[in-house]
Order: structure tokens, then sequence, then C-alpha cells
């Protein structure tokens, strides 16, 4: 198996909405994230492209366009692999459809349909589709993901597989969702919540929390991560409140070093469940003992 010393980190334009699209490019850069999962409209992208422009080389890459909302498809395929082109993006972000209103047959066939129409103007532009893995959607699960991208060939149709999502809805152990999905994984986006009690009903409610506090088990996450064979994007989608877009991004990447370095206990991790009943717990064989690996570094 083949197992990477570095995963290159991308930022998800949500944790930067506050800021102009110049502003969002520089924090990136400054911060040493190598990418940007850029979600906007039309008027945002251009704006984007222009400053990636001024920038040159020292930009960030733009690693996927997506549009909201989050469980819509709201602009039509050539539209989104046009601007996918603008930033010089490789993959245009799409989501399942949403489960709420329809049969699980008519949502699925209407998530297959999508995935076809945009795999065809992907494929004339060298781009690859990744179909969101969010609740809410027909796609919530690795498993019900992979019913949808068992249609099509993976260098065209792919996925993102969002941990964070999956504590809301779908989960599945990181290792089985993994395997499952193989190279159809694309991209991991990594966001954390809570649940507690609801003030008005008898079930819980969740919000979102920091990467070190909630449902997202890092540690068990990324002993998946490496025991797959993972080599690609791992994208930030923090977004708790209370820390400026700044600070946030800065703790974060001391929190993945850790986990990356795999030190026992980091994150959310329950130290009364097996980190990995499969197989010996922490095995390196990838690398050599006490040799931690970098965070993010350049191709």
């Amino acid at each position: 198996m083949s197992v990477p010393a570095v995963w290159p980190l991308a930022v998800h334009s949500a944790m930067l909405s506050n800021l102009a699209p110049a502003d969002a490019l520089a924090l990136v850069s400054m911060q040493n994230y190598h990418g940007l999962f850029w979600q906007g409209d039309p008027d945002t992208i251009a704006a984007l492209g222009h400053q990636r422009s001024i920038m040159g080389e020292s930009a960030p890459v733009v690693t996927t366009v997506s549009f909201a909302p989050d469980d819509r498809n709201p602009v039509d395929p050539e539209d989104a692999a046009a601007a996918a082109e603008t930033l010089g993006a490789t993959g245009v972000r799409i989501s399942g459809a949403p489960i709420r209103g329809q049969t699980y047959a008519e949502a699925y066939d209407a998530t297959v349909r999508l995935c076809e129409a945009y795999s065809q103007v992907a494929q004339r532009r060298g781009l690859r589709v990744l179909l969101h893995q969010r609740w809410g959607t027909l796609t919530t699960s690795a498993s019900q993901l992979h019913r949808v991208l068992s249609n099509f060939d993976p260098l065209v149709v792919g996925c993102v597989y969002d941990a964070g999502s999956m504590t809301i809805e779908g989960y599945e152990e990181y290792r089985i969702g993994l395997e499952i999905l193989g190279s159809y994984v694309a991209d991991v986006h990594i966001a954390n919540t809570r649940h507690f009690p609801s003030a008005t009903g008898t079930v819980w409610d969740w919000e979102w929390s920091p990467l070190s506090d909630g449902l997202l088990d890092l540690q068990r996450l990324f002993r998946a991560l490496r025991r797959s064979g993972y080599q690609g994007w791992i994208t930030l989608a923090d977004r708790s409140p209370g820390q400026s877009a700044a600070a946030l991004l800065d703790a974060d990447r001391h929190t993945l070093q850790q986990v990356i370095d795999d030190f026992e206990g980091v994150g959310s991790h329950n130290p009364l469940r097996p980190l990995d009943d499969h197989v010996d717990r922490a095995d390196r064989s990838d690398r050599a003992p006490g040799a931690p690996l970098e965070v993010g570094a350049r191709r």
C-alpha cells in the first residue's frame, strides 16, 4: 500500500465568509494552506479569479468550485464548468437530491441523472465532478454515495467524503466507508458538531463545534485515511463560532498536526472505544518511529 508523506490542506470558503476574495486568498496563503474550496456566486468567482491573476504563482490552488445552497444545484452544468475553468479548478462539486418531499427511488434517479448531466460537460472540459456526502440528501453515507457512484468512471465522477456531515447524519465507520468508496474519494472535509438536549422537544439539537470538541473522531479518521492509502485533499470546513478566521485556521492546523503525528487521544477520540479494531493499534509501518508527517507541504 502506498502511503502519502503529506496530505495537501485546503480551506473551505465557508470559513472565510466575512472576507472579500482578495483577503480570503491572502489569509489562506499566509497560513500556508495550499488550496481553497470555493463556494460562491458569479460575482465572487470573477473577483477571486482577478485576485488570483494578480497573486500569480503565490496564489493558493482553487481545488473545487461549488454553489450555494448546499442542498441544491442552482447553476447549470455548462456554467458551473466554465466557472471552474475560470479559477483553474479541477473539480465541480454537486449535491445529491434532497430526500425530503420525495421517495428514495425518486431521489436516487434524480441524483444519477444529475451526475450524468454534469459528467458529460466535465469530461469534455477535463474536469471531475464531485458528488458531496451531505446530510439531508440522498448521499448522506458512504454506502449511498457508492450506490450512485458505481454507475460512473471514478476518473470522471468522484466524491467529497464529508466527515463533518456524518456527525449529523449518515455515519459509517471511517475505515469501512473509505474501503467502499476507494478511488472515488477526491476530497475529505473536516468539521465537527456537538449535540445537546432540545429546549423545545425530545430530539436533540446540534451545533457546529471546534475540531477537538464534538462527535468527530479525528484520530480514528486519519488512521483510516492512512491505512486506505488516501492521497487527496484534506479540506477544513470548520464553522465553529467564537474565533477569527485567522485564529481558527491556526488552531486547526495545530490540531491536525497532532493527529497526523498520531499522538494518542487527540481530538474527540473516546479512549473507551478501540481506535482500529481490525489491526494492531497505531500501525506505523509506513514511517520511521517518531518521524512526524508534515501537514500540507507542497508537492
